[in-house]
């Protein structure tokens, strides 16, 4: 009995432990959107952009809180190890022509008490909090803009794992096919049909295919990793990405894109400049209200007891004293200190306004380079599309005559060749394009006020 527990203990570990390698090995699978999903809610910069607007929201709850009452407490207790000395005329004790020393106090002091204060007018405190809240948008709108940002990259981190799989794909279906012609070949080869620089021939072009394919899964690795990475993903995680090319080829609309009406006041970058430049109009209020007086109300209230002997819980008297009063500050001379900082704080914010007109001339030129860009980028995939298929149909006729004997295997390391680069630059050109969309995009993106 007591082995039969045993045994299915044992099988009871052992499932648990597979199960958990099930677990961990499991394949997390994304398409394009799936993976901007994701990359929004765990990519690291996006993580950190979030805190700091978190950051940025408390900052005004800070300044809020200078304004509003502030309460403090106290507690004091001295131990006079031996009382201060002072000397008295003798007149006063009745013994004239001679000082008396005389001590004063008590051993044991202590006190306790609580002060209130209400600030009451502050120019430099209603700018402030004016000027934290102006700050949390601009925290926002750089968030927004990570947001932005990390979509781009995002895509254009998944669009080369996209290319490099289909280009694995065509490069093995043509390995094989040059490994089943091989051994055709080495079949003619043997009956003395074809000569062996034929099948040597032929053995090149396939050591050149499975090089090519190493090269190819080394950087399908890299650019999965890179992937990873931006997804917030640990570089262990198995991913697997679900976009086929032809649907990304699909959704690329060429005239919506060159069409697209560009305003520049709805770009984040200029969403971003105007909140700067609101910033820079509340420093100048801020440097401004340092002429303004500022008051403040409070109130204190304080206990104190004298003692000879350290019995200050019993019922003996404390004495307490309170204070109600106002603080009016009024600011009167700086020596300039003052004066120079308002003009500095006007120089900035007409810094702010050229950097405005330069902010929307230079998004005006970047859209306009953006979309030549595409366009380019459009008509080169285009032209590598008719490029490769006539490629591909001058491959495979070479292929049937090889087979036939009526073309040499020199001619079918020739139009190989040419297939192979077509291909390569036909998928370098979609990437291409693909990459040259997401830019586009991004640069088209409309932020909201």
């Amino acid at each position: 009995m007591k082995n039969n527990n045993k045994n299915f203990l044992i099988i009871i570990l052992f499932s648990v432990l597979f199960s958990v390698e099930g677990i961990a090995q499991e394949t997390m699978r994304f398409s394009l959107k799936e993976a901007l999903v994701y990359a929004l809610e765990n990519n690291y910069d996006i993580i950190n952009a979030a805190t700091d607007v978190e950051i940025a929201r408390k900052k005004v709850k800070e300044n809020l809180a200078i304004g509003l009452p502030q309460i403090s407490g106290k507690i004091g207790y001295n131990n006079n190890l031996v009382l201060p000395t002072t000397l008295l005329p003798g007149e006063v004790v009745g013994q004239p022509g001679k000082d008396v020393e005389v001590q004063f106090g008590t051993q044991h002091n202590a006190n306790w008490g609580a002060e209130l204060s209400q600030l009451i007018f502050s120019g430099t405190y209603l700018v402030g909090v004016m000027a934290a809240r102006a700050y949390v948008d601009v925290v926002e709108s750089s968030f927004e803009k990570s947001e932005i940002g990390i979509k781009n990259t995002i895509a254009k981190s998944y669009y080369p794992v996209i290319i490099l799989q289909e280009n694995k794909k065509v490069f093995d279906s043509t390995l094989l096919s040059l490994n089943n012609m091989l051994y055709e070949t080495e079949a003619y080869h043997k009956s003395g049909f074809i000569e062996d620089t034929d099948v040597d021939q032929l053995k090149l072009l396939i050591s050149d295919m499975e090089t090519t394919i190493t090269n190819i899964n080394n950087q399908l690795q890299i650019a999965t990793n890179m992937l990873k990475y931006q997804l917030g993903l640990d570089a262990n995680v198995k991913i697997e990405v679900t976009d086929k090319m032809d649907d990304l080829l699909a959704a690329v609309d060429r005239e919506f894109l060159l069409d697209s009406k560009f305003d520049y006041s709805h770009h984040v970058d200029y969403k971003i400049l105007k909140g700067q430049r609101e910033l820079s109009s509340l420093q100048l209020k801020l440097n401004q209200s340092e002429y303004w007086p500022s008051l403040v109300g409070f109130y204190s209230y304080n206990q104190s007891a004298f003692r000879d002997e350290f019995n200050f819980f019993t019922d003996n008297k404390w004495y307490n004293s309170q204070v109600l009063g106002f603080q009016l500050d009024v600011p009167i001379l700086s020596s300039g200190n003052r004066k120079f900082k308002v003009q500095q704080a006007k120089l900035e914010l007409e810094k702010m306004n050229v950097s405005e007109h330069q902010l929307q001339q230079g998004l005006s030129l970047r859209i306009k380079t953006v979309k030549a860009d595409f366009n380019n980028a459009y008509l080169i995939y285009m032209n590598r599309k008719m490029s490769v298929g006539n490629a591909e149909k001058i491959y495979q006729k070479t292929e049937i005559k090889y087979k036939e004997g009526l073309s040499t295997s020199l001619d079918l390391s020739q139009t190989y060749n040419q297939f192979l680069n077509s291909q390569i630059s036909y998928l370098t050109s979609i990437l291409d394009l693909l990459i040259k969309k997401a830019d586009l995009e991004k640069e088209l993106t409309k932020v909201d006020y």
